[in-house]
């Protein structure tokens, strides 16, 4: 019961909590950058502990290498490192930002170990 109740609601609340009293002592770009990536790395986190089968489905490497991927692409263009116009248009026309990266972080952790 801990695994699969508890351990998810802990994650959030001590790395959320640790984000929270982290962001007032630092300040600028880099503080910005350092709560992006606690941001990605809690949501990541998150979704790792939703998954608690004993077996894993897909024994495949692949897919953590598509998934890793994917978690960098979305990590690097939340930290403004990559700004590709075109897509940039794509994802404003389908509405991926904010709450929905969040959600394709967590979808990434919870099917890195599926």
């Amino acid at each position: 019961m801990y695994k699969k109740y508890l351990l998810p609601i802990a994650i959030l609340l001590c790395l959320s909590l640790g984000i929270r009293w982290l962001s007032p002592l630092l300040n600028g770009a880099i503080g910005d950058a350092i709560i992006i990536v606690l941001r990605a790395c809690l949501l990541f986190a998150f979704g790792l502990s939703l998954n608690v089968s004993k077996r894993r489905r897909y024994e495949t490497w692949v897919r953590k290498v598509i998934v890793s991927f994917v978690m960098i692409f979305f990590l690097v263009w939340d930290l403004g490192y990559i700004m590709i116009p075109e897509l940039k248009a794509v994802f404003d026309n389908l509405g991926i930002s904010g709450y929905i990266v969040y959600l394709i972080y967590i979808y990434c952790g919870w099917s890195f170990f599926d």
